[in-house]
């Protein structure tokens, strides 16, 4: 972001007649709720028309998230703007929908068959970073992340493969598809951020430049989800003999209470909502941790060493995970430092207060973990790249880190994304050094997940794992 004068360096935060925050979080959201979080435990924060507070302690964000978590709602500008491109799935849905869909839902992501994922993970890696090797020069390693997750998270829980020379095999996809959906995401992401940040909302059938191109990216992905699910039933179809425990087929195959099957532009909804947040949140959180793992030579050094001794010059397996400590103590320092949803919030549905402050009834509560997590008080270094700290056990509240939110409506890929994470993690440190290009500005795009505004340029150089015994 950065595209107005940066907020002053020092003071409180500026707070504007009518507008309040807005123009503060117009220039830098980073800043302004960093800026308000050494304000307290509980701040107010305004956004034009929309009140709130800011709530900061673990302990509080806990009340929000679990405890209290009657008291507020989903419906922010966030949630609402998101149902413009994701409809009505397990992210943005609410009460008897969002509890059906995830019923069906749920037994992807059951361990049993998380055990089954890995080596398709690990597969589709390797062919990636075959590809990264053979880069001539430097490359934008955010968006070769985002293509990576995108093709895991597509066959492990879509059974969507790309089109290769040879016979077809499950539902297939191309290219072109997988353009569509990471612009329809970015689309996506920056229609919603225009709706947060603005003073008031530009109805969509107003033709607008940006609502004229969210508005045919949308169509695209419209277009290419339906025909995937129509890809499936015909799938289904054809092979009623063929294990079909992915995703697509339990939804295409779901029954409701009076046996009627889920209607189409519901499935759409739960098909888009996975793959984009399936693969948005793992990537940017990879992307990051390369980039922190290029700004530490020694934490790089040091996992590169773990790699090696476990796994001796061979592709990581399930039963690996165990043993590689510091490479998910890595993971979890880099979702520290930069968590993939830096901000969200709740809308309480009620009057109440929070440690002595009044609540009022369609007042905002937002919750950032990109605070709390950095807090002095809760963190010791706490702007430093310490991924020694997690090798111990800690006596720190379980809402102090939480990039995966918390309560019945937390990420329900939390375990997928942790076994990608690693497992590709792992190759990457074995097969290969990155390097940042001199000079290339490294500048965080907050929307809805942390993104790069200027992507991740990046050198690869092979390296040969160590031999056993010489780490």
């Amino acid at each position: 972001m950065n595209w107005l004068s940066p907020l002053p360096p020092r003071g409180q935060v500026p707070k504007l007649p009518f507008l309040g925050h807005a123009v503060a979080m117009a220039r830098d959201p980073l800043q302004l709720i960093t800026r308000l979080g050494s304000e307290g435990d509980v701040v107010p924060i305004q956004l034009g028309r929309l009140k709130g507070h800011l709530v900061l302690r673990p302990d509080l964000v806990e009340q929000v998230l679990r405890s209290r978590m009657k008291l507020y709602s989903r419906e922010t500008r966030v949630y609402v703007a998101m149902r413009d491109f994701l409809g009505r799935g397990i992210l943005t849905s609410n009460g008897a929908h969002w509890r059906k869909h995830r019923r069906i839902v749920q037994p992807a992501f059951h361990k049993r068959r998380l055990t089954s994922f890995a080596g398709a993970m690990t597969r589709i890696a390797s062919q990636h970073l075959d590809g990264w090797l053979a880069q001539d020069g430097p490359f934008d390693v955010s968006d070769a992340m985002m293509h990576l997750s995108l093709d895991i998270v597509s066959e492990t829980l879509f059974g969507l493969t790309r089109q290769q020379d040879g016979p077809a095999h499950g539902i297939q996809t191309t290219h072109k598809d997988a353009r569509a959906i990471v612009e329809g995401v970015e689309e996506g992401q920056a229609h919603a951020q225009r709706v947060i940040s603005g003073l008031f909302r530009i109805p969509l059938d107003v033709p607008t430049p940006a609502n004229r191109r969210f508005r045919a990216r949308m169509r695209r992905l419209d277009a290419l989800a339906y025909r995937l699910i129509a890809d499936c039933r015909a799938h289904l179809e054809r092979s009623p003999d063929e294990p079909h425990d992915h995703v697509l087929a339990m939804l295409v195959e779901a029954r409701d209470e009076t046996g009627a099957p889920l209607p189409d532009p519901q499935i759409r909804d739960e098909l888009l909502t996975l793959l984009s947040a399936g693969h948005e949140t793992t990537s940017n959180a990879l992307s990051w941790t390369l980039w922190l793992l290029s700004e530490h030579p020694s934490v790089a050094r040091t996992l590169h060493a773990e790699v090696d001794a476990v796994l001796e010059g061979r592709a990581p397996t399930i039963e690996d995970l165990g043993q590689l400590k510091f490479t998910r103590a890595v993971i979890d320092e880099s979702m520290r430092l930069r968590p993939p949803v830096w901000l969200t919030g709740r809308m309480a549905i009620e009057d109440h207060d929070i440690e002595g402050r009044h609540i009022a009834k369609d007042s905002a509560v937002l919750i950032s973990p990109w605070v709390t997590q950095r807090s002095p008080a809760l963190w010791d270094n706490p702007l430093g790249f310490d991924p020694e700290r997690w090798l111990e056990p800690a006596d720190r509240h379980p809402f102090a880190f939480f990039p995966f939110g918390g309560g019945a409506r937390k990420c329900i890929g939390e375990a997928f994304a942790y076994l990608e994470a690693t497992l590709v993690l792992a190759m990457i440190a074995q097969r290969m050094r990155l390097d940042l290009v001199p000079g290339h500005p490294v500048v965080p795009q907050p929307q809805i997940t942390l993104g790069f505004e200027h992507g991740l340029l990046m050198q690869a150089t092979a390296r040969t794992p160590a031999a056993p015994g010489t780490v």
